[in-house]
């Protein structure tokens, strides 16, 4: 039994036997030789070899090649247990209860198998390429539609706020317009009845009525002094020249801003982090909508099981972190039903699975997911197309929040060791960059911290979860500043109860879910007590 031997239809290149150079393309079987194209027509130019015909040699037969073990038998059996060729005695002999196959058969066998595999893998490539293409146009799309989006809302907020301006001008203009008609009136009266005093005067004066012109003198004095004094009194209307308080700054502002506006990648833009804007008379509706679950607990694709950490992408898309389904679900917009993006093959440590994740993010670099897979003590980033299975890109943390800065830096809070840490996205250079200092509640400590933020000065918002506050670091930091929750644990507006999430908007304010009261608050930069923007009612369905 041996596993060597020829074969004359290689896939591999074969060289002309003739010059020993050039690649052999025809073989002649009367010659039983290989020869490049020139080299046969330079062997076979004399009238003798006119007779040999050559074929390409890609149809040259297979030769087979007789057994070492048995010289009187040819190598025409495949072993499939063993993986090699065999003779007809050592079939009998070596390879009892194996299975073994002609290798006419499984070299067809393996040609049909590898004819499957090209086409699919040819599939697959023009399944990227037009995904590829639908891609470039929806973020084109996309990208136009949202920048239209965008001024389309300015100008609404213009439009509103002109409109509110003008109908407060038009009411003081009708306030004097009516007074305006009103003063008209009595003008008019007033002059009717001096002409009627008058002509009354000059009667009297023109009769030589001169007793009764002295008897009228002081009624007539006193009536023209009372009607000097009513003018005197009437107010008189005076042209009004408005004057919108803020209008030159807001005119300076937009067109300082106007000129900043420039299209930027929004591979390069924080997420979930220094990109939010929040009105400063922002209204926040106090009975809320349910836009994913809210149909009991449960692992169907309209429910949920205790959701953590949530990311929302432009096109507003949620991605939610299933932690008791071990799952992270994508709910569109207006959805009734979600789908299964990551995870979702049970609790496990393997490459299709995940365990207890607590927090995703979307990483537009790579166009994947990263995940905190807290059980397994790993950070996973996972394709969002066509992801069948995550790669373990940070190993040995017990991770909860995550989140990404403007320099595209990785941020991964540290639960069991009090820190969060700051990589690159492929995982490494690590750099504590908040805690680190063990458990404690000291100004360079932390207490099981869950959630991090990141603003565009890159300083890092911790909520420390049993130190009942929100930490501040200020970039280079060795110690934060308490923003929130400035006392100890309870319910008042300058208390927090075992935080959650947190964010900050531009102006400085933190927003967090003060998880033990069911409630958000807001704290304002540099304020000692928050408020309540939603909830703290108390705890409901």
């Amino acid at each position: 039994m041996t596993n060597n031997y020829e074969e004359s239809s290689s896939s591999s290149e074969i060289i002309c036997l003739n010059c020993q150079s050039e690649e052999a393309t025809l073989w002649c079987k009367k010659c039983d030789t290989s020869y490049c194209s020139e080299c046969f027509e330079l062997a076979h130019s004399q009238p003798i070899w006119k007779t040999h015909t050559a074929i390409p040699i890609d149809d040259k037969p297979v030769v087979l090649v007789s057994c070492h073990e048995h010289p009187d038998e040819k190598l025409k059996f495949w072993c499939n247990e063993c993986s090699i060729l065999a003779c007809r005695d050592c079939v009998i002999v070596n390879h009892q209860g194996h299975t073994c196959t002609i290798i006419n058969d499984i070299a067809q066998e393996k040609a049909n198998e590898l004819e499957d595999s090209f086409s699919k893998e040819q599939l697959s490539l023009n399944r990227a390429m037009k995904e590829l293409a639908d891609a470039r146009a929806t973020n084109e799309n996309d990208s136009i539609e949202n920048i239209t989006r965008v001024f389309d809302t300015i100008r609404m907020l213009i439009t509103d706020r002109e409109n509110e301006l003008k109908a407060h001008i038009n009411a003081i203009e009708k306030q004097n317009n009516d007074l305006v008609e009103n003063l008209q009136l009595q003008l008019e009266n007033k002059q009717e009845e001096l002409n009627k005093q008058s002509r009354y005067f000059e009667r009297l004066f023109s009769t030589n009525s001169y007793m009764k012109l002295l008897q009228a003198n002081p009624k007539m004095m006193n009536y023209l002094k009372t009607t000097t004094q009513e003018l005197n009194k009437l107010k008189m209307p005076i042209q009004t020249e408005y004057r919108i308080k803020g209008i030159d700054y807001l005119q300076e502002s937009v067109v300082k801003i106007l000129q900043q506006l420039c299209i930027d990648d929004w591979k390069q833009a924080p997420l979930r982090s220094s990109a939010i804007v929040i009105l400063s008379n922002a209204k926040w509706i106090q009975n809320g909508l349910t836009v994913a679950g809210g149909n009991g607990q449960g692992n169907q694709m309209n429910q949920l099981s205790n959701p953590r950490g949530l990311f929302v992408d432009v096109d507003q898309n949620i991605y939610i972190a299933d932690q008791e389904n071990h799952r992270i679900m994508e709910w569109k917009r207006n959805a009734t039903t979600g789908r299964v993006v990551a995870g979702g093959n049970g609790p496990g440590k393997g490459a299709r699975q995940l365990n207890n994740p607590y927090d995703v993010i979307i990483d537009k670099i790579t166009d994947s997911f990263i995940i905190s897979d807290y059980s397994n003590k790993r950070v996973v980033r996972w394709p969002r197309r066509n992801g069948a299975s995550g790669e373990t890109i940070i190993t040995n943390i017990c991770c909860i929040g995550l989140t990404i800065d403007d320099r595209g830096s990785l941020y991964v809070v540290d639960y069991g060791k009090h820190a969060v840490r700051r990589y690159r996205m492929d995982g490494t250079e690590e750099i504590v960059v908040a805690g680190g200092n063990g458990q404690g509640n000291g100004l360079d400590q932390l207490s099981d911290p869950w959630y991090v933020y990141v603003d565009r000065d890159h300083s890092v918002y911790v909520s420390d979860y049993s130190n009942h506050r929100v930490m501040k670091w200020e970039e280079g930091a060795k110690q934060g500043i308490i923003v929130a929750g400035v006392q100890s644990q309870g319910s008042g507006l300058t208390q927090l109860s075992y935080p959650y999430g947190v964010v900050v908007d531009q102006s400085g304010t933190v927003y967090v879910v003060d998880q033990g009261n069911n409630r958000i608050m807001a704290w304002k930069k540099g304020a000692t007590e928050g408020s309540i923007v939603i909830g703290g009612n108390g705890k409901g369905g």
